[in-house]
């Protein structure tokens, strides 16, 4: 029984050092291959890259426009919006002072209360409109946005020879991505090139 319990003891510290050895290579090994070329891509698997979506809405520049376009179209309807309300506000206080010094009827003013109530309800029912409008406006130039982004990544994806190209962004549903898969900048570089090359 001794000897069955020396001899369980003795095959059990081989394989520890046997265990131990391994783990004490293996990251050296692991290491080296990550510098030099992706796993993915050395086991002949699928090849994954990222782009970071903030840097790419910040610095495409095709986008940009496209935003800036929809913000100055944005801006023209508020700024429209904002005038006929202030007027409709001038209206509405020349009347109460025109009622007030006793200058109208209770008929005239009752008449002309009626037309900016009417007034009033038409640009709230313009400022829903608008908005409806400028919501479809919003979804399509999104829409479009993605559909030609999505044309040029697989344009660019053939390119470079990537089966996907992921979006990261931080705190969203990739948590952690490797830098060394990040092609922002190389993406960056041919979509704007597209985008002079067409100016």
């Amino acid at each position: 029984m001794k000897n069955l319990s020396l001899i369980l003891n003795v095959v059990l510290l081989a394989l520890v050092g046997h265990l131990y050895y391994l783990n004490l290579k293996k990251p050296q090994a692991a290491e080296q291959s990550q510098v030099i070329v992706p796993p993915a891509s050395q086991a002949g698997g699928v090849k994954i890259a990222w782009v970071n979506a903030d840097t790419l809405n910040e610095k495409y520049e095709w986008l940009k426009q496209q935003e800036d376009a929809l913000d100055k179209r944005m801006a023209s309807i508020s700024n429209n919006l904002d005038a006929r309300q202030t007027t409709l506000m001038k209206e509405y206080q020349a009347l109460q002072q025109r009622a007030q010094t006793g200058n109208m009827s209770q008929a005239e003013f009752e008449k002309e209360m009626e037309s900016l109530q009417k007034k009033e309800a038409d640009l709230r029912n313009d400022a829903q409109r608008m908005d409806k409008n400028l919501e479809s406006e919003r979804r399509k130039a999104m829409d479009e946005i993605y559909t030609k982004l999505e044309g040029k990544l697989k344009e660019i994806s053939g390119q470079i020879g990537y089966d996907y190209i992921l979006s990261y962004q931080r705190g969203r549903q990739i948590l952690l991505a490797s830098d060394s898969l990040e092609i922002t900048k190389q993406v960056l570089q041919m979509l704007n090139a597209k985008e002079d090359k067409k100016q």
